[in-house]
């Protein structure tokens, strides 16, 4: 019998576990704070208080290389999955997780 794939084996790179809170700035400049969970060079996963809807673009700060635009994928229960509009260099993506900070992950003061 055959089965589904898992969500992780649809994946295009794999995901590196990061923990680091940062601002994003919504389609209206409306501004709030993620706690970036995990992160590839294609997008991330973040958790954030913050109302936003699938297919808007937003843009999220990210260590090293500032800000980028990202579009919201999916949005579930506090969380957000969202794509880059561009995807990030291999020399930009190993800049961005030696600079990433590693808080210690906490819902608390996004």
């Amino acid at each position: 019998m055959a089965t589904a794939p898992r969500t992780t084996e649809l994946r295009r790179a794999p995901r590196d576990i990061v923990s680091f809170r940062t601002p994003i700035r919504g389609p209206a400049g409306e501004t709030g704070r993620a706690m970036v969970v995990d992160l590839s060079p294609f997008g991330l996963m973040a958790r954030s208080a913050s109302q936003v809807a699938i297919g808007e673009i937003i843009s999220i700060a990210l260590p090293a290389l500032g800000e980028r635009p990202a579009r919201i994928i999916w949005a579930l229960a506090g969380r957000i999955g969202a794509e880059f509009l561009s995807t990030i260099e291999a020399g930009d993506y190993a800049r961005l997780l030696s600079a990433a900070p590693h808080d210690r992950p906490s819902w608390n003061g996004l």
